[in-house]
């Protein structure tokens, strides 16, 4: 822990009316992370449930940025602005490291792959004993070594960004407040030719507090956002046909589950209302590139 060679790492949570599920992880990654240089940073999406009278209180050396209205996910740009590390682990306020010793192991990965810009590992959510990464290395673009595997890969709650190279991408799209940011940022950073890498040794874990998650908010999101990421980043060519395969996907989750179905399609048809901006978005994807995507075909319509 006296090591002078480790670099300072951000650890950025990004925070909204969670005030307990915020007060667990920051008592975790203040007071039980193995690491001899690091700040907590704070992104706090205006939450009006105590969460900045807590944080004040109870952690004052955390540094706190408030974003004055809910921006969602987008707030996450804050943390690439005002991080000051030279890697950046971006956390949700219902998730944290697995282990102590998680953030330096994960640091001494990056140091020694200069080529890696964000690197995941499993996501486990403890409550229910589920692996939400569980299928992921089937999604890979090649294989790494044992255990790692290349592909867009970026765990949201929970994934570690080399910082010079996060900040060559625009970063969180504005309009994507819930739902596909990370397949949204993925492609970009595959656009411009940066590694993410999947470990499988490396633990976040992710409570998954059920404060502010809808089962339909997050089928409307998934319709919208995913016509959105499709027009943003393929070639005009590949659209038509990816988003009409992305209609047939969710019309049969209709027939499955009615409810949360109809929310999709209802994304689906605002998606399509609003794609314009996104067909003229540059660069896209180059044919080698979309050919190379290969199996995360596969992961947009998994069932």
């Amino acid at each position: 822990m006296a090591d002078s060679n480790l670099p300072l790492v951000t650890i950025g949570i990004l925070s909204f009316n969670r005030r307990d599920d915020l007060r667990l992880t920051l008592d975790v990654v203040t007071r039980a992370i193995q690491y001899p240089s690091f700040e907590v940073l704070v992104i706090d999406n205006s939450s009006s449930d105590g969460s900045l009278e807590m944080m004040r209180e109870e952690f004052p050396t955390v540094r706190v940025f408030e974003v004055g209205s809910n921006l969602g996910m987008p707030a996450r740009n804050f943390q690439t602005k005002l991080a000051r590390g030279k890697y950046l682990f971006s956390y949700d306020d219902d998730s944290y490291p697995g282990t102590p010793a998680m953030i330096l192991r994960m640091v001494q990965f990056m140091e020694a792959h200069e080529n890696i810009a964000a690197l995941s590992g499993t996501c486990y959510r403890p409550i229910t004993d589920y692996e939400e990464t569980g299928e992921w290395p089937w999604y890979r673009h090649r294989v790494l070594n044992v255990n790692q595997f290349a592909g867009i890969f970026l765990v949201e709650g929970g994934v570690c960004f080399r910082l010079d190279s996060l900040r060559k991408v625009d970063g969180y799209g504005a309009a994507f407040v819930r739902g596909k940011d990370g397949m949204d940022l993925g492609l970009q950073l595959f656009k411009a030719d940066l590694t993410m890498c999947l470990c499988l040794s490396f633990l976040t874990l992710h409570l998954a507090s059920n404060l502010h998650r809808s089962n339909k908010a997050t089928r409307y999101y998934e319709g919208r956002h995913t016509i959105w990421c499709i027009a943003k980043h393929w070639p005009i060519v590949w659209t038509p046909p990816l988003a009409f395969l992305w209609f047939i996907r969710r019309l049969l989750a209709f027939f499955i589950h009615p409810m949360t179905g109809l929310a999709g399609l209802k994304g689906i048809f605002d998606g399509i209302k609003g794609v314009w901006p996104y067909i003229r978005y540059r660069p896209k994807l180059t044919w080698r590139q979309a050919f190379k995507l290969g199996r995360y075909y596969f992961y947009i319509f998994r069932w």
